[in-house]
């Protein structure tokens, strides 16, 4: 046990410092940024629709 390396946490070999969100979290953060735009498109021209 005493010829192991002591254990030391720098904050850039932490596991926890390095946090890498999964390919999930992407897909759904595009599709809320595609919805976000395509709800402000239906918006626009609905809003046009009753203005005239």
């Amino acid at each position: 046990m005493e010829d192991r390396a002591p254990v030391v946490s720098s904050p850039e070999q932490s596991p926890s410092s390095k946090h890498h969100e999964g390919r999930g979290a992407w897909v759904l953060t595009a599709y809320g940024i595609c919805g976000l735009a395509l709800f402000g498109v239906l918006a626009y021209f609905f809003s046009d629709f009753i203005a005239h």
